[in-house]
């Protein structure tokens, strides 16, 4: 099948939008599908007979899956082109999530976290192979911000998925959800082929090598401690989202509400997300992205008080959960626009890799200690506190990050010498 020539962007400012228009696309059912499972979880618990609390094993190998990919991605994406990689990991998580759907009847923890562990790998690529991609396709000047943009797929995927979750599992069950997370993208993945430019039309071959995609290059002088702040701000930041997305149609349900009404905090929660990405984007530019981590999570961690501490009506605990949401989530999409400012082009999908990876890390601890204290009937509101304190520690990764003199340092060549970026 034979693509449009698309030209790289060569003037300042340039960015070529349909790619990361289909980027953001790809991130968005991908967002969609992380969060089918944790839609699912009060209805599937309900009609197996079983405690919410016996998906805990689902959902955290689909957070282990997930790192696979991530920790993959960059080893992939020196020997497979973008578009190629793109298109294959969408294929694949939706493949799984079909058989996922398939195999749903048989009422098996097992089988269901068998399929959602494969489902996870493409799940991880997909995100490091799309901002990438869409990076590539932008100017330099421009990248930061597109990673952040393409990034809200994720909070918009799941935010699709609160508000037509309870929806879905009223009229097409629970085997449903996954039919649709899963036939959607192979849909799209053919899209994806036609639409996409063809490899070695728009980005010189030479900006990824197998060199680049190694580990190493994070570490070189002047990126030895960002990516360790970059890493650490991950870890936690993501403890605390995947609490809150994986259990939060549960740990509403300890708020009176009801299995079939409870995905609609979800809804909130992600909606709240795209909120706070929305407004990252400028203050980013204002501020500078390590400044604004700081702001963010801060901003999450009080919303995330006054869901735990106060005592809230229906409508003002969604609200809040909004509010926790604009910092939480869009702190998860901050560290990735961190690590694309941060990167050279050769290690980027690398840099962004590793980055998410050791998010993701925090996504399997956050919610794997979340099911064992939901398994104990801790109460509901005592585990919003607990996910809180992860998310006081980012802060001061993010403080220690916008101390350091120099946010990103390129790489030097023997044709290009160290730039060294001032942090604003």
């Amino acid at each position: 099948m034979s693509a449009t020539r698309v030209p790289l962007p060569s003037r300042a400012g340039s960015v070529h939008w349909p790619v990361v228009v289909l980027c953001f696309l790809a991130i968005l059912l991908d967002g969609f599908d992380t969060a089918a499972l944790s839609l699912a979880i009060p209805t599937m618990a309900a009609e197996w007979g079983v405690t919410p609390a016996a998906f805990t094993l689902a959902v955290v190998l689909t957070n282990i899956g997930v790192v696979f990919g991530y920790l993959s991605a960059g080893f992939l994406g020196a020997r497979i082109p973008g578009r190629r990689l793109l298109i294959g990991a969408v294929l694949l998580f939706g493949v799984a999530t079909v058989a996922t759907a398939a195999t749903l009847h048989i009422e098996s923890a097992a089988l269901l976290s068998v399929t959602r562990l494969v489902t996870g790998v493409g799940l991880g690529v997909v995100v490091p192979a799309g901002v990438g991609l869409a990076t590539k396709h932008s100017a330099e000047n421009r990248r930061e911000q597109v990673s952040i943009a393409v990034a809200l797929g994720l909070g918009a995927g799941a935010g699709l998925g609160g508000l037509l979750g309870g929806r879905l599992l009223n009229v097409v069950g629970s085997d449903g959800v996954f039919y649709v997370a899963g036939i959607v993208p192979l849909i799209f993945a053919a899209l994806l082929a036609w639409l996409l430019p063809a490899e070695g039309t728009s980005v010189p071959a030479t900006i990824g090598t197998k060199n680049d995609a190694k580990i190493g290059k994070l570490f070189e002088p002047g990126l030895r401690l960002p990516t360790t702040l970059i890493w650490a701000f991950s870890f936690l930041v993501f403890i605390t989202s995947y609490v809150l997305i994986s259990w939060i149609p549960t740990l509403l349900t300890g708020y009176g509400f009801s299995p079939s009404k409870a995905p609609i905090g979800l809804a909130f929660l992600t909606l709240g997300g795209i909120v706070g990405g929305l407004v990252l984007l400028p203050l980013a530019g204002r501020l500078g992205i390590a400044r604004a981590l700081i702001l963010m999570p801060t901003i999450g961690g009080v919303f995330m008080i006054i869901v735990a501490k106060a005592p809230l009506g229906d409508t003002a605990l969604l609200l809040c959960l909004a509010g926790a949401g604009v910092g939480v989530v869009s702190a998860q999409i901050g560290q990735l626009a961190l690590a694309v400012a941060t990167y050279p082009p050769g290690p980027r999908t690398t840099g962004v890799g590793w980055a998410a990876a050791l998010g993701r890390l925090g996504s399997i601890v956050g919610p794997g200690i979340a099911g064992v204290l939901i398994g104990q009937a801790l109460a509901a509101r005592d585990i919003v506190v607990a996910a809180t304190v992860p998310l006081l520690f980012a802060v001061v990764c993010a403080f220690m990050l916008s101390r350091v003199k120099s946010k990103a340092r390129v790489l030097p060549t023997p044709e290009t010498p160290m730039v060294l970026e001032k942090t604003r």
